[in-house]
């Protein structure tokens, strides 16, 4: 009985207001204190996560987790958080994340690809396999007379009596490559069966059937990587247009198509139209003229080069829009409501990116205004370290090249009984050799050898390369020279602006430090870095 009333006597008084916990060992479950506030270690391990990459070395001590704890609090001193900058990269980034989300959510996660399904659209859109003969002529007259003519006495006669300009070599066609005008009396047809003629563009399109084989397990296995492509595209065309027909219901998507019929690409907007709402989602609201820019927009794209769309192309490239603008304003809606970041995996990252963008508003605000760079530094830097800029050293050579021994020993021995060396290659190569510029370190170590013995204007001897027979001519020499400045004065200029932002933010971070009281728990650090750091 005593032992439980010492007990319960130790949970009271360790529980009680004013008690310090750490002062019985508790507490300690923090990597650093920064002005009275914890964090764990579970709080680097986040952070580490998403700040380093693959060649970042596990840091020394927590000081770039502090650092960078310390610029995202001082920027939310200063109100940061309340700029648009800031604001419109949050929305950014919530939004595409949240589109990813959405579209696993929604689309990916409901995809069920089964070997039933792929055999069903295989039936549909890859069989029959039919052998077609295509004549196309200009005339329609012309068309429907020959295809009469073929009914009578065999397509595939008459079409070989043809010329070859007027007729294409007959092929296996799937009903997916089939127009879908014609598809269906092509699939259905039998051997033997003349169509059309059909209208393609300015010419008449008649159609010979030759042949057609059915579904076979061989010819499905070899095409079911493509069935799985094609059916996921399908599957993800017909969630997502599930998926925006639920959305317009819940946001109460209305168009006003009386208004939109008004608008054209290039006319001017009536006074009366400019500013009447032609959609609204939800909250949101589109003026006439904001949908003429839209419209614009879509033509150059849809329709580049073409001075005036035909009442029909005006009207579906309307219709494209708003199905557009309404898919698109709906998704990032729905995405940004869900509210992805207030659980994983999306949590850990927001609250990460927060932070991180905080840090580049103070740096962009605060820091980087106070890099200067002058002309006359850059070019100082450039004279002093010229050595850091400067090209290869180069040669000019000219090189007859060939697998052949016996005939390169033949050119070989012509040149050194005197004859010209450009003439003698001709002898190697119809069109002769040619004086090429090449950095000296980026030869082969066998050329780059040969050449150390040479002099401008010698000759090498025959050697022999990975197979290859080579003969040399060295032309030129050209020593290590420095690029010029107008070439590396950008570059020059980029690298000191950041070495001194490095700099000032060094002493900025500093500053910080001495004003805030940061305590490190020695102990949990040193078994993050037996964990983490190995």
């Amino acid at each position: 009985m005593s032992r439980i009333l010492l007990i319960l006597w130790f949970l009271f008084w360790s529980l009680s207001p004013g008690v310090s916990r750490a002062f019985l060992g508790w507490g300690k479950n923090y990597l650093v204190k920064i002005n009275g506030k914890v964090y764990t270690v579970e709080d680097f391990k986040k952070w580490w996560k998403y700040w380093h990459d693959k060649n970042t070395p596990f840091p020394d001590s927590p000081e770039p987790f502090i650092e960078w704890i310390l610029l995202s609090d001082e920027a939310r001193a200063m109100d940061l958080q309340d700029t648009p900058s800031y604001r419109h990269k949050l929305e950014v980034f919530l939004k595409v994340r949240g589109l990813l989300f959405l579209r696993n959510e929604e689309v990916d996660q409901k995809i069920r690809v089964t070997r039933e399904g792929l055999w069903k659209l295989y039936q549909e859109e890859f069989t029959p396999q039919v052998k077609l003969a295509l004549l196309t002529l200009k005339d329609e007259e012309k068309a429907k007379t020959w295809a009469e003519e073929a009914r009578k006495e065999g397509c595939e006669k008459l079409w070989k009596a043809l010329p070859k300009e007027k007729r294409k070599e007959p092929r296996y066609w799937r009903p997916i490559s089939i127009p879908a005008r014609y598809r269906s009396q092509v699939v259905k047809a039998r051997p033997g069966a003349v169509l059309g003629p059909f209208k393609e563009g300015k010419h008449w399109l008649v159609i010979c059937v030759l042949d057609k084989i059915g579904p076979t397990p061989n010819d499905f296995k070899a095409l079911i990587p493509d069935l799985g492509d094609l059916y996921r595209r399908r599957e993800e065309a017909r969630l997502t247009a599930d998926l925006i027909e639920r959305l317009k219901k819940k946001y109460h998507v209305q168009v006003n198509w009386k208004l939109i019929s008004r608008i054209g690409v290039k006319e001017k907007l009536p006074p009366d139209l400019k500013d009447r709402i032609v959609l609204r989602v939800g909250k949101l609201e589109l003026t006439a003229a904001a949908f003429q820019q839209y419209l614009k927009r879509d033509a150059k794209v849809r329709y580049p080069g073409k001075k005036k769309l035909s009442p029909q192309e005006l009207d579906d490239l309307r219709h494209t829009v708003v199905d557009n603008i309404i898919a698109q304003t709906l998704t990032g809606l729905e995405a940004l409501n869900r509210h992805y970041e207030r659980r994983e995996p999306l949590k850990s990252l927001w609250e990460f990116y927060q932070r991180q963008m905080l840090v580049r508003e103070l740096e962009n605000r605060v820091i980087w205004p106070r890099v200067k760079v002058t002309d006359e530094e850059v070019r100082e830097y450039y004279e002093e370290h010229k050595a850091d800029y400067m090209r290869p050293a180069q040669v000019v050579i000219a090189v007859i090249q060939s697998r052949d021994e016996k005939l390169m020993r033949e050119v070989y021995r012509r040149i050194r009984q005197g004859e010209d060396f450009f003439e003698v290659a001709k002898e190697v190569n119809f069109h002769g050799v040619h004086p090429q510029r090449f950095s000296v370190n980026r030869l082969v170590p066998e050329m780059r050898k040969v050449l150390q013995g040479l002099e401008p204007g010698e000759v090498s001897g025959l050697f022999q390369i990975k197979g290859y027979y080579f003969i040399v001519k060295l032309i030129d020499r050209i020593p290590p020279s420095p690029h010029p400045f107008s070439m590396v004065k950008d570059s020059i200029k980029k690298m000191l602006a950041q070495q001194r932002f490095e700099r000032l933010r060094k002493e900025y971070v500093e500053e910080l430090k001495a004003r805030s009281k940061i305590e490190i728990n020695e102990k949990a650090w040193r078994k993050l870095v037996r964990e983490l750091g190995a």
